[in-house]
């Protein structure tokens, strides 16, 4: 029961004194986008992701955001999971969140001459955390990038390293927003709790 309630505190703990973003593995999000059900084949501007939660944006001039089976270029790209996947036709995008992320991640691609991607991001006053980090984005092929960051994420900026500026690819896109203040609150009084309840037996 000790190591339990230990581990527990320490969870805690780890997630609060987290003042960088980190890179993180794989995890299933309160929300997921793999852009089935968005508007295919044009290039638009800006789509509202993850149920509502958010918008992902174009970022400069150029052709927009495309939602696609399949696209070629240097290499071709088909899609990680489902039908589609979503990039930029020449722009760079941000993903813009109303509740900011303390999880984001997905997969990467590009079909451009270079791989790689910069991801820079921001907290709900729009200072930038930290600095940008390296994003994996094969040729031809899916790479999985996710970043957890206990202060909220509420723009993620991503931008290509190839001469094109844009063609980075996502799919399966994973999204969890920061805790509520209430929700920690009740996690921690729960541990304190735990705790007493052990001592006194």
């Amino acid at each position: 029961m000790n190591k339990w309630i230990g581990a527990l505190a320490v969870g805690a703990l780890s997630v609060a004194a987290n003042s960088q973003v980190v890179p993180i593995g794989p995890f299933v999000g309160a929300a997921s986008e793999g852009y089935e059900t968005q508007t295919r084949f044009q290039f638009l501007p800006q789509y509202v992701v993850f149920g509502g939660a958010g918008t992902v944006d174009q970022v400069g001039t150029g052709q927009g955001l495309h939602i696609t089976t399949g696209w070629g270029f240097f290499v071709s790209v088909f899609p990680h999971s489902g039908d589609v996947f979503m990039g930029g036709a020449g722009v760079n995008y941000e993903y813009n969140f109303a509740v900011p992320a303390f999880r984001f991640g997905g997969y990467f691609a590009t079909n451009a001459d270079a791989p790689d991607a910069t991801v820079a991001f921001y907290d709900a006053n729009n200072n930038q955390i930290g600095s940008a980090l390296a994003a994996s984005a094969p040729q031809g092929q899916w790479a999985w990038n996710g970043w957890e960051y206990a202060g909220g994420m509420s723009r993620i900026v991503i931008r290509a390293n190839n001469q094109f500026n844009g063609f980075i690819m996502n799919d399966s896109m994973q999204y969890t927003p920061v805790p509520e203040p209430a929700t920690v609150a009740i996690v921690g009084l729960g541990l304190a709790a735990l705790a007493a309840r052990r001592r006194r037996k």
